[in-house]
Protein backbone atom coordinates (compact mmCIF):
# COMPACT_ATOMS: atom_id res chain seq x y z
CA UNK A 1 0.00 0.00 0.00
CA UNK A 2 2.56 2.75 0.52
CA UNK A 3 5.50 1.35 -1.53
CA UNK A 4 6.90 5.12 -2.25
CA UNK A 5 7.98 4.98 1.74
CA UNK A 6 11.91 4.27 2.12
CA UNK A 7 11.90 1.81 4.52
CA UNK A 8 15.74 2.26 6.31
CA UNK A 9 15.49 1.81 10.54
CA UNK A 10 16.19 -1.14 12.11
CA UNK A 11 12.82 -3.01 12.46
CA UNK A 12 13.87 -3.69 16.77
CA UNK A 13 15.04 -0.30 17.29
CA UNK A 14 11.85 1.33 15.81
CA UNK A 15 9.78 -1.19 18.05
CA UNK A 16 11.83 -0.27 20.80
CA UNK A 17 11.11 3.60 19.86
CA UNK A 18 7.51 2.78 20.02
CA UNK A 19 7.98 0.82 23.47
CA UNK A 20 9.32 3.96 25.09
CA UNK A 21 6.81 6.60 23.36
CA UNK A 22 4.18 4.33 25.28
CA UNK A 23 5.66 5.10 28.45
CA UNK A 24 6.36 8.96 28.08
CA UNK A 25 2.39 8.89 26.74
CA UNK A 26 1.20 7.77 30.11
CA UNK A 27 4.27 8.95 32.36
CA UNK A 28 6.22 11.34 30.92
CA UNK A 29 9.66 11.60 30.01
CA UNK A 30 11.50 12.25 32.48
CA UNK A 31 10.09 8.98 34.87
CA UNK A 32 10.86 7.18 31.37
CA UNK A 33 14.39 8.02 31.24
CA UNK A 34 14.76 6.83 35.18
CA UNK A 35 12.89 3.61 34.25
CA UNK A 36 14.62 2.68 31.69
CA UNK A 37 17.96 4.13 32.17
CA UNK A 38 20.12 4.67 28.86
CA UNK A 39 17.88 2.58 26.89
CA UNK A 40 16.51 6.24 24.95
CA UNK A 41 20.15 7.08 23.74
CA UNK A 42 21.19 3.33 22.70
CA UNK A 43 17.61 3.64 20.89
CA UNK A 44 18.85 6.95 19.07
CA UNK A 45 22.52 5.05 18.64
CA UNK A 46 21.18 2.04 16.81
CA UNK A 47 18.72 3.88 14.72
CA UNK A 48 21.00 6.49 12.96
CA UNK A 49 23.78 3.67 13.01
CA UNK A 50 21.21 1.54 11.00
CA UNK A 51 20.34 4.18 8.70
CA UNK A 52 23.76 5.14 7.78
CA UNK A 53 23.98 2.18 6.42
CA UNK A 54 21.94 3.33 3.62
CA UNK A 55 23.18 6.45 3.09
CA UNK A 56 21.73 9.74 2.89
CA UNK A 57 18.24 10.79 2.34
CA UNK A 58 16.80 12.50 -1.09
CA UNK A 59 14.10 14.94 -0.78
CA UNK A 60 12.35 14.83 -4.02
CA UNK A 61 9.27 16.60 -5.58
CA UNK A 62 6.41 16.23 -4.90
CA UNK A 63 4.30 14.78 -7.98
CA UNK A 64 2.33 17.71 -9.35
CA UNK A 65 -0.71 16.49 -11.48
CA UNK A 66 -3.56 18.14 -13.19
CA UNK A 67 -6.84 16.80 -11.37
CA UNK A 68 -8.63 14.30 -13.58
CA UNK A 69 -10.97 12.66 -11.38
CA UNK A 70 -11.73 11.34 -7.58
CA UNK A 71 -10.72 7.70 -9.07
CA UNK A 72 -7.48 8.49 -10.17
CA UNK A 73 -6.78 10.64 -6.77
CA UNK A 74 -8.07 7.79 -4.76
CA UNK A 75 -5.97 5.04 -6.48
CA UNK A 76 -2.65 6.74 -6.83
CA UNK A 77 -2.58 9.24 -3.58
CA UNK A 78 -5.08 8.51 -1.04
CA UNK A 79 -5.25 4.99 -0.87
CA UNK A 80 -1.30 4.48 -0.89
CA UNK A 81 -1.08 8.04 1.95
CA UNK A 82 0.79 9.68 -0.45
CA UNK A 83 1.23 14.00 -0.69
CA UNK A 84 -0.03 15.26 -4.26
CA UNK A 85 -0.39 19.22 -5.28
CA UNK A 86 -3.49 18.84 -7.67
CA UNK A 87 -2.06 22.19 -9.88
CA UNK A 88 -4.50 24.85 -10.41
CA UNK A 89 -7.39 22.78 -9.15
CA UNK A 90 -8.82 25.25 -6.97
CA UNK A 91 -7.73 28.42 -9.52
CA UNK A 92 -11.63 29.02 -10.79
CA UNK A 93 -12.62 29.57 -6.85
CA UNK A 94 -13.84 32.64 -5.72
CA UNK A 95 -11.33 33.06 -3.06
CA UNK A 96 -8.38 32.20 -5.01
CA UNK A 97 -9.89 35.28 -7.41
CA UNK A 98 -10.90 37.51 -5.02
CA UNK A 99 -9.21 37.19 -2.07
CA UNK A 100 -5.85 39.21 -0.36
CA UNK A 101 -4.85 40.62 2.79
CA UNK A 102 -6.48 43.56 2.66
CA UNK A 103 -10.11 42.31 1.63
CA UNK A 104 -10.17 39.75 4.65
CA UNK A 105 -8.95 43.01 6.46
CA UNK A 106 -11.87 45.51 5.22
CA UNK A 107 -13.88 42.18 5.67
CA UNK A 108 -13.11 40.94 9.40
CA UNK A 109 -10.55 43.27 10.26
CA UNK A 110 -12.59 44.01 13.84
CA UNK A 111 -12.74 39.36 14.52
CA UNK A 112 -10.91 39.03 17.96
CA UNK A 113 -8.48 36.43 17.71
CA UNK A 114 -5.95 34.31 19.57
CA UNK A 115 -2.56 34.70 18.23
CA UNK A 116 -0.18 31.94 19.57
CA UNK A 117 3.80 31.94 19.75
CA UNK A 118 5.35 29.25 20.12
CA UNK A 119 2.09 28.00 22.25
CA UNK A 120 2.16 31.36 24.68
CA UNK A 121 -0.60 34.12 23.78
CA UNK A 122 0.06 37.19 22.31
CA UNK A 123 -0.93 39.86 24.63
CA UNK A 124 -0.32 42.64 22.14
CA UNK A 125 -2.93 41.46 19.29
CA UNK A 126 -6.22 41.53 20.20
CA UNK A 127 -8.00 41.40 16.50
CA UNK A 128 -7.25 40.42 12.79
CA UNK A 129 -6.18 43.43 11.59
CA UNK A 130 -3.42 43.91 13.95
CA UNK A 131 -1.91 40.83 12.31
CA UNK A 132 -2.25 42.42 8.90
CA UNK A 133 -1.16 45.15 9.89
CA UNK A 134 2.18 43.94 11.23
CA UNK A 135 2.28 41.76 7.96
CA UNK A 136 2.07 44.50 5.63
CA UNK A 137 4.94 46.37 8.18
CA UNK A 138 7.16 43.94 7.29
CA UNK A 139 6.52 41.83 11.15
CA UNK A 140 6.86 38.46 11.38
CA UNK A 141 3.24 37.86 12.97
CA UNK A 142 1.82 34.60 11.53
CA UNK A 143 -1.93 33.73 12.56
CA UNK A 144 -2.39 30.06 12.53
CA UNK A 145 -5.68 28.18 12.59
CA UNK A 146 -7.92 31.33 11.82
CA UNK A 147 -11.70 30.01 12.73
CA UNK A 148 -13.15 32.21 9.70
CA UNK A 149 -15.58 30.05 8.66
CA UNK A 150 -17.33 29.34 12.19
CA UNK A 151 -17.40 32.70 12.41
CA UNK A 152 -18.39 33.59 8.88
CA UNK A 153 -19.81 31.08 7.00
CA UNK A 154 -21.35 33.03 4.42
CA UNK A 155 -17.46 32.91 3.02
CA UNK A 156 -18.27 28.95 2.15
CA UNK A 157 -19.32 30.21 -1.63
CA UNK A 158 -16.08 31.31 -2.15
CA UNK A 159 -14.94 27.97 -2.08
CA UNK A 160 -16.51 24.67 -3.99
CA UNK A 161 -17.32 23.07 -0.34
CA UNK A 162 -19.05 20.32 -2.42
CA UNK A 163 -15.72 19.39 -4.20
CA UNK A 164 -14.26 19.27 -0.79
CA UNK A 165 -16.56 16.76 0.78
CA UNK A 166 -16.92 15.02 -2.03
CA UNK A 167 -12.78 13.91 -1.79
CA UNK A 168 -13.66 12.69 2.35
CA UNK A 169 -12.90 8.75 2.92
CA UNK A 170 -16.80 7.15 3.60
CA UNK A 171 -17.55 7.58 7.17
CA UNK A 172 -15.76 10.61 8.09
CA UNK A 173 -16.84 13.09 10.15
CA UNK A 174 -16.18 16.08 11.75
CA UNK A 175 -14.82 19.00 9.25
CA UNK A 176 -12.50 21.62 10.18
CA UNK A 177 -11.73 24.32 7.61
CA UNK A 178 -9.29 27.10 8.84
CA UNK A 179 -7.41 29.76 7.78
CA UNK A 180 -3.61 30.32 7.80
CA UNK A 181 -2.56 33.95 7.29
CA UNK A 182 1.14 34.73 7.29
CA UNK A 183 4.03 37.08 6.11
CA UNK A 184 6.63 36.74 4.17
CA UNK A 185 9.43 34.26 5.73
CA UNK A 186 7.05 33.02 8.68
CA UNK A 187 7.74 29.51 9.49
CA UNK A 188 5.95 26.98 10.96
CA UNK A 189 7.99 24.40 12.19
CA UNK A 190 8.05 20.49 12.05
CA UNK A 191 4.31 18.80 13.32
CA UNK A 192 1.81 16.29 12.48
CA UNK A 193 -1.41 15.77 13.57
CA UNK A 194 -4.37 12.57 12.56
CA UNK A 195 -6.78 14.53 10.43
CA UNK A 196 -6.39 14.20 6.45
CA UNK A 197 -5.97 17.54 4.87
CA UNK A 198 -6.79 19.05 1.75
CA UNK A 199 -4.83 22.34 2.05
CA UNK A 200 -5.80 25.16 -0.47
CA UNK A 201 -3.56 28.03 -1.29
CA UNK A 202 -5.72 30.85 -2.04
CA UNK A 203 -3.12 34.15 -1.89
CA UNK A 204 0.70 33.85 -1.97
CA UNK A 205 2.98 31.12 -1.98
CA UNK A 206 4.41 28.64 0.30
CA UNK A 207 6.91 25.92 0.36
CA UNK A 208 6.46 22.48 2.37
CA UNK A 209 8.37 19.83 3.26
CA UNK A 210 6.84 16.59 3.84
CA UNK A 211 8.25 13.06 5.91
CA UNK A 212 6.17 9.82 6.36
CA UNK A 213 5.17 9.15 9.93
CA UNK A 214 7.57 5.86 9.06
CA UNK A 215 10.15 8.76 10.60
CA UNK A 216 8.81 9.11 13.60
CA UNK A 217 11.22 7.87 15.39
CA UNK A 218 13.85 10.09 13.61
CA UNK A 219 12.15 13.03 14.39
CA UNK A 220 11.28 11.87 18.21
CA UNK A 221 8.78 13.98 19.43
CA UNK A 222 8.38 14.46 23.17
CA UNK A 223 4.88 12.96 24.18
CA UNK A 224 1.68 13.97 22.97
CA UNK A 225 -0.98 14.37 25.08
CA UNK A 226 -3.74 15.62 22.84
CA UNK A 227 -3.61 14.85 19.46
CA UNK A 228 -0.89 17.31 17.68
CA UNK A 229 2.71 16.15 17.86
CA UNK A 230 5.69 19.18 17.80
CA UNK A 231 9.32 18.44 16.85
CA UNK A 232 11.54 19.31 19.64
CA UNK A 233 13.93 22.04 19.04
CA UNK A 234 17.75 21.38 20.49
CA UNK A 235 19.48 24.15 22.37
CA UNK A 236 16.62 26.19 21.42
CA UNK A 237 16.86 25.28 17.59
CA UNK A 238 14.52 23.72 15.54
CA UNK A 239 15.27 21.25 12.70
CA UNK A 240 14.81 23.76 9.58
CA UNK A 241 14.74 21.95 6.07
CA UNK A 242 14.94 25.50 4.67
CA UNK A 243 18.48 25.98 5.71
CA UNK A 244 21.02 24.13 4.28
CA UNK A 245 22.75 23.25 7.32
CA UNK A 246 21.40 21.96 10.47
CA UNK A 247 24.24 20.75 13.18
CA UNK A 248 21.96 20.51 15.78
CA UNK A 249 19.67 18.08 14.02
CA UNK A 250 22.26 15.65 11.93
CA UNK A 251 19.75 12.51 12.12
CA UNK A 252 17.56 14.40 9.11
CA UNK A 253 19.77 14.04 6.75
CA UNK A 254 19.41 10.23 6.72
CA UNK A 255 15.45 10.57 5.72
CA UNK A 256 13.54 10.75 2.67
CA UNK A 257 10.98 13.37 1.74
CA UNK A 258 8.79 15.03 0.06
CA UNK A 259 8.75 19.23 -1.02
CA UNK A 260 6.25 21.19 -2.44
CA UNK A 261 5.67 24.47 -3.88
CA UNK A 262 2.09 25.85 -3.59
CA UNK A 263 0.81 28.88 -5.64
CA UNK A 264 -2.65 30.05 -5.72
CA UNK A 265 -5.01 27.97 -7.03
CA UNK A 266 -3.29 24.82 -5.84
CA UNK A 267 -4.05 22.04 -3.34
CA UNK A 268 -1.95 19.92 -1.32
CA UNK A 269 -2.95 16.61 -0.48
CA UNK A 270 -1.77 15.89 2.72
CA UNK A 271 -2.34 12.59 4.75
CA UNK A 272 -2.62 11.54 8.36
CA UNK A 273 0.35 12.20 10.60
CA UNK A 274 2.67 13.16 7.77
CA UNK A 275 5.25 15.18 9.18
CA UNK A 276 5.58 18.55 7.64
CA UNK A 277 6.76 22.28 7.63
CA UNK A 278 5.49 25.19 5.58
CA UNK A 279 7.57 28.37 5.00
CA UNK A 280 5.24 31.54 3.55
CA UNK A 281 7.41 32.63 0.33
CA UNK A 282 5.57 35.25 0.31
CA UNK A 283 2.65 37.08 2.15
CA UNK A 284 0.14 34.37 2.18
CA UNK A 285 -3.49 33.22 2.54
CA UNK A 286 -4.31 29.51 2.67
CA UNK A 287 -7.22 27.24 3.79
CA UNK A 288 -6.86 23.75 5.39
CA UNK A 289 -9.68 21.56 4.61
CA UNK A 290 -9.62 18.70 7.88
CA UNK A 291 -11.53 16.00 8.66
CA UNK A 292 -12.11 13.05 10.82
CA UNK A 293 -11.85 9.38 9.63
CA UNK A 294 -10.52 7.39 12.42
CA UNK A 295 -10.46 3.79 10.33
CA UNK A 296 -8.28 5.76 7.86
CA UNK A 297 -6.15 7.00 10.81
CA UNK A 298 -5.57 3.95 12.20
CA UNK A 299 -4.83 1.53 9.01
CA UNK A 300 -2.23 5.15 8.50
CA UNK A 301 -0.70 4.81 12.14
CA UNK A 302 -2.17 2.21 14.32
CA UNK A 303 -0.16 3.03 17.28
CA UNK A 304 -0.51 6.90 16.91
CA UNK A 305 -3.80 6.00 16.32
CA UNK A 306 -4.36 4.48 19.41
CA UNK A 307 -2.21 6.84 21.96
CA UNK A 308 -4.42 9.97 19.86
CA UNK A 309 -7.75 8.03 21.25
CA UNK A 310 -6.16 8.05 24.90
CA UNK A 311 -5.23 11.58 24.97
CA UNK A 312 -6.08 13.14 27.87
CA UNK A 313 -4.75 16.22 27.50
CA UNK A 314 -7.58 17.30 26.71
CA UNK A 315 -9.24 14.54 26.22
CA UNK A 316 -9.98 13.17 22.46
CA UNK A 317 -13.42 14.42 22.54
CA UNK A 318 -12.58 18.10 24.06
CA UNK A 319 -9.88 18.03 21.43
CA UNK A 320 -11.94 17.54 18.74
CA UNK A 321 -14.08 20.11 19.87
CA UNK A 322 -11.21 22.22 20.02
CA UNK A 323 -10.11 21.29 16.80
CA UNK A 324 -13.48 22.68 14.93
CA UNK A 325 -14.31 25.52 17.04
CA UNK A 326 -10.72 27.02 17.41
CA UNK A 327 -7.32 25.09 17.46
CA UNK A 328 -5.65 28.06 19.25
CA UNK A 329 -7.61 27.25 22.21
CA UNK A 330 -6.83 23.28 22.26
CA UNK A 331 -2.64 24.60 22.46
CA UNK A 332 -3.70 26.77 25.26
CA UNK A 333 -5.64 24.14 26.89
CA UNK A 334 -2.35 21.72 26.43
CA UNK A 335 0.07 24.17 28.28
CA UNK A 336 -2.79 25.04 31.22
CA UNK A 337 -3.44 28.53 29.90
CA UNK A 338 -6.46 27.90 28.33
CA UNK A 339 -7.96 29.06 31.87
CA UNK A 340 -5.96 32.16 32.36
CA UNK A 341 -7.48 33.08 28.56
CA UNK A 342 -11.02 32.46 29.45
CA UNK A 343 -10.85 33.94 32.92
CA UNK A 344 -9.65 37.66 30.84
CA UNK A 345 -11.94 36.91 28.55
CA UNK A 346 -14.96 36.96 30.31
CA UNK A 347 -14.62 40.54 32.34
CA UNK A 348 -14.37 41.99 28.62
CA UNK A 349 -17.59 40.54 27.51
Amino acid sequence: MRSHVIKNMDRNAELEFKFLQFFDHFFGREKTNNWFKGKREQNKIDLIKSMMKNGKGEIKQVDRIKYKNKQHFYRNYVKPRKPVVLEGAAKDWLAVKNWSLEYIKDLYGEDEIVLLEDKVADEEVKKLADVIDNIRSGGSKYYRFYPLFNRHPERLVDFDIKWLRNHRQPMSFGESIQAFIGGEGTITHLHNAFPPNLFVQVYGSKKWFLYDDYYTPIVDPHPAQNIYRYAPYIDDKPFDPFEKKNPKHPQYKYIHGYEADLNPGDILWNPPYVWHTVKNVSDSIGVGYRWINPFYCYATAPFYATLDLLAYNPPIWKSVKFYKEDFNLLQLAETGQLDDYLNQKEPQE
